[in-house]
């Protein structure tokens, strides 16, 4: 006979990227670290989940539940792997401390009409390093956005007049929001001189290495579209008849030019 005393534990679904935490044979499980607009939260869990692709994250719909084990801890449950998933839910707001940034920057990758170059940056924006950086490093400490923040505000500048331009093709908008937020990618690791011995690399440079695995993906799934990608992040030409630089390039560096002019004016005036 059903005994209705017994409460159901209470299960929670939600957005997120999974990381593995340890790979031990335990009977006990596996530990996997999820990320989502909350912030983390370790889990344990006995499922087959699918190997993280790589170099993207893995992203699905997680369900946990509370359970007591060495004191209070979280079981996941169910995952259901979805590559496609927006990238608003999967990024906590306190990732940046500017107000708004985390917020818009999200808002315009998930309207990108691309699907392929859609997820392509959204994986960028989830990397452990731009997770660690993209929204916490000044974008220069001597001439422009040099606060906390200050290289996605920067970013995100840029993005907004892309997004914002009249007379774009949606590819071409697409291509210079994608170029706008990550034109800066190599600071998150090369942009300074390094130490031991290793050589100054551009950022520009970093940043082609650090996006060429995502950038390899991305080519294969829309190839000319990802060839242009790469040629935008400094990478080699894609092919076409007439001997000039992607227009979107040449407009992408110009708003990067009004955007590092109006907060260095802006700047002064506080001092």
């Amino acid at each position: 006979m059903l005994d209705t005393s017994i409460v159901a534990p209470i299960t929670q679904r939600f957005p997120c990227t999974l990381e593995p935490i340890d790979r031990l044979e335990d009977p006990k499980g596996s530990r996997w670290r999820i990320r989502h607009a909350k912030g983390t939260l370790t889990v344990w869990t006995w499922l087959q989940l699918p190997a993280p692709g790589q170099p993207a994250p893995l992203k699905g719909h997680a369900v946990t539940l509370e359970i007591e084990r060495d004191g209070l801890e979280n079981l996941l449950v169910s995952f259901e792997h979805d590559e496609l998933l927006p990238l608003a839910p999967l990024l906590s707001e306190a990732c940046c401390p500017i107000p708004g940034v985390v917020r818009q920057t999200t808002d315009l990758v998930d309207r990108m009409k691309n699907p392929a170059l859609r997820r392509f940056v959204a994986d960028a924006l989830l990397q452990p390093i731009a997770r660690s950086n993209f929204w916490r490093i000044p974008a220069s400490r001597l001439y422009h956005h040099p606060g906390a923040g200050g290289l996605a505000q920067h970013c995100l500048e840029i993005a907004t007049m892309i997004a914002s331009a009249s007379g774009l093709e949606d590819a071409d908008r697409d291509l210079g929001i994608a170029f706008a937020l990550l034109h800066d990618y190599g600071k998150l690791e090369y942009g300074q001189p390094r130490g031991g011995g290793m050589p100054y690399v551009p950022h520009e440079k970093a940043g082609l290495i650090l996006l060429t695995p995502l950038l390899d993906r991305l080519i294969t799934e829309a190839h000319d579209c990802g060839l242009k990608m790469r040629e935008l992040l400094g990478g080699e030409r894609a092919p076409r008849a007439n001997p000039y630089p992607l227009a979107i390039g040449k407009v992408v560096r110009a708003f990067d030019q009004l955007s590092c002019e109006a907060n260095k004016r802006a700047h002064d005036m506080e001092f």
